[in-house]
């Protein structure tokens, strides 16, 4: 749900049965989190409860439970899968705020927004975000078409990455034109690459094919999806092993 919130449905057998009652969350070490109500029409046989809390007390929910009713019908048990992580998103773009649907940001914080608490860099050097963002110990960065990122704050990235941390960029003119980036699965072809243009013998790109080994295994390929411009991969033995996603000329679009 919505950054913090946790909805709770409530069920019983039949009507008449348990009006009201309160649902408790509790963490690891059986301690509260939270309390709050809920109460069933005449008729129905569900309802819900739901929680507010900071994002970071949400995910120390192991444990939620109706009050005083001692059975495993009242219980639920919560894991790494229910916690909303939260995700940094950093671009270089100076006028996101007049042109949002231009934005380098805009779709993917569209995309997110239902599953994470998104913090977005506001008003900072890409670097400076960077590192604040390492500094709050966020578990996913993503880089919205940012160049090199160099100095002190590439090698708290570097180190972050190496750590576990989950770095995610997405291309564009900057990226094309940046020097070279140690910071990417492959190694890029610098200039990028314009398709169906005037001077261009290709044509706009669709998708043909997700690796087997990646996220989007098993999902059917898109066919209303074209690509026009593109950042290529230098060609070599291990390209194919870093591909999740490739173009119909065999071109990989998502490396990892």
């Amino acid at each position: 749900n919505a950054a913090g919130g946790l909805t709770v449905k409530v069920l019983r057998a039949t009507s008449g049965l348990l009006d009201s009652g309160t649902v408790r969350a509790l963490d690891l070490k059986g301690l509260s989190l939270g309390e709050v109500p809920f109460a069933f029409k005449a008729a129905d046989l569900e309802t819900d409860a739901r929680f507010n809390l900071p994002v970071e007390i949400r995910n120390d929910i192991a444990r939620i439970e109706i009050a005083n009713e001692r059975s495993a019908g009242a219980v639920q048990l919560l894991d790494k899968r229910s916690r909303r992580r939260t995700v940094g998103i950093v671009s270089a773009a100076t006028a996101d705020t007049s042109e949002p649907l231009l934005s380098s940001s805009y779709y993917i914080q569209r995309a997110l927004s239902p599953f994470a608490d998104l913090r977005v860099a506001q008003g900072e050097a890409p670097a400076d975000a960077v590192t604040h963002f390492i500094d709050q110990k966020l578990p996913m960065l993503i880089l919205a078409d940012v160049g090199t990122v160099a100095g002190g704050a590439h090698d708290r990235l570097t180190q972050w990455v190496e750590n576990g941390g989950v770095l995610v960029r997405f291309a564009g003119p900057r990226l094309a034109a940046a020097s070279d980036d140690d910071l990417v699965p492959v190694k890029l072809r610098r200039g990028g690459r314009i398709l169906g243009g005037s001077l261009s013998w290709d044509q706009p790109q669709p998708l043909t094919a997700f690796s087997h080994n990646g996220p989007f295994a098993g999902m059917p390929v898109p066919t209303d999806v074209t690509v026009t411009r593109q950042v290529l991969a230098e060609p070599d033995a291990t390209l194919s092993d870093n591909t999740w996603a490739t173009l119909a000329d065999g071109t990989p679009l998502v490396t990892a």
